[in-house]
């Protein structure tokens, strides 16, 4: 039995009080529901972790071409600028699971505090991309990194005409703006019916005590 299919049987039995459905295994249900949700945190973060570290990797490469080369200042301000958003970006994306991490201490292991921690994972995926906004402020600094380091491979080689690379680098920033308002759209329609049935157990908690 999921969570949905507990709560739906609350709902059709209003005049039975909470305390008299079985609150063990709904919190059964809402840790393996936590492990799933971390599951797919962990997963995500690797990824992005990896993908990242890679973006730094390259990233500093041809920063380190340029100093060596000895190319235009520009080429040398694009790189290392390139290089700090995307180390910028894997830190930020550290710090936030750590803060999500550092505030689950928080819960005890009651009913109430199981519902409060998988509320919290919920409101954390929201906070990531639930939202156009802040899903175009977590990918803005690997596209615009990827939409530099272009212009400065661009310019090394020289051997593209300056429309195509002009059109190249606003084809790059384009699908960052694109993924994330796809990617914010099905969170948001994934993930807010959840916190909305998590607020309302939390209240039907609270209201029996």
């Amino acid at each position: 039995m999921s969570f949905d299919d507990l709560l739906e049987t609350w709902r059709s039995q209003d005049e039975y009080p909470v305390y008299g459905v079985n609150q063990e295994l709904l919190k059964l249900v809402l840790q393996k529901e936590q492990a799933d949700i971390r599951r797919e945190l962990r997963k995500e973060q690797w990824i992005n972790y990896g993908v990242g570290s890679g973006m730094v990797v390259f990233g500093g490469a041809w920063l380190s071409i340029v100093i060596y080369r000895g190319w235009l200042p520009f080429l040398f301000v694009c790189a290392a600028v390139a290089t700090c958003l995307f180390a910028g970006w894997v830190v930020a994306l550290w710090r936030s699971r750590s803060r999500l991490t550092q505030s689950e201490r928080s819960f005890g292991t009651t009913l109430q505090d199981e519902v409060r921690r998988n509320l919290a994972l919920t409101e954390y995926q929201l906070s990531q991309n639930g939202r156009f906004t802040t899903a175009a402020l977590w990918s803005a600094p690997p596209t615009i990194g990827t939409a530099l380091i272009y212009w400065v491979v661009a310019e090394v080689n020289d051997n593209t005409a300056f429309w195509i690379d002009f059109w190249m680098i606003c084809v790059t920033l384009w699908s960052g703006l694109w993924w994330a308002y796809v990617g914010s759209r099905a969170a948001h329609k994934k993930l807010e019916p959840r916190r909305q049935r998590l607020s309302e157990l939390l209240e039907r908690l609270n209201a029996t005590e």
